[in-house]
């Protein structure tokens, strides 16, 4: 696998999928399904409790904003183009969300929700476009040699 490939993966998935998972693990509330995930894994729920406030957009919408990013960043990379299967995680997102605004799914309708999903997903479209420049042109990876192409 090329190490462009590895360093995007890295980047654009794994990335905000952390940061969405620490925001999680760091101010929400312990009874979230990921706080039962680390418990089977034998990790405490105070493992990381910051105590500092963020202010509710983050702490609600950007971890849901960095999942859609990293999804659709994952379909991207595996796809290399425009395809179908990169909307999926951008329509389940809002789609769910809309399902929220009528009672069809639980939860409660948040436009800062749409608004983070529908900027995951334009930024990772940014990115994937970019991305060939960002890893390879300018050598964030690869440190000037040419093994990356």
């Amino acid at each position: 696998m090329k190490l462009h490939i590895i360093s995007m993966f890295g980047a654009f998935v794994i990335l905000p999928i952390a940061l969405g998972t620490a925001i999680y693990v760091g101010w929400r509330t312990t009874s979230l399904f990921v706080f039962d995930w680390m418990a089977i894994c034998g990790i405490p729920a105070d493992v990381f409790r910051p105590a500092a406030n963020l202010p509710q957009p983050l702490l609600y919408s950007l971890p849901d904003g960095c999942w859609v990013f990293a999804g659709t960043s994952w379909m991207l990379i595996i796809w290399r183009r425009l395809h179908a299967w990169v909307f999926i995680f951008a329509s389940l997102a809002i789609g769910g969300e809309f399902g929220q605004a009528f009672q069809i799914v639980p939860g409660t309708f948040e436009w800062n929700d749409i608004t983070f999903y529908t900027g995951g997903f334009i930024l990772a479209l940014i990115g994937h476009k970019y991305a060939q420049t960002l890893f390879v042109n300018n050598r964030l990876i690869g440190h000037g040699r040419t093994c990356c192409r």
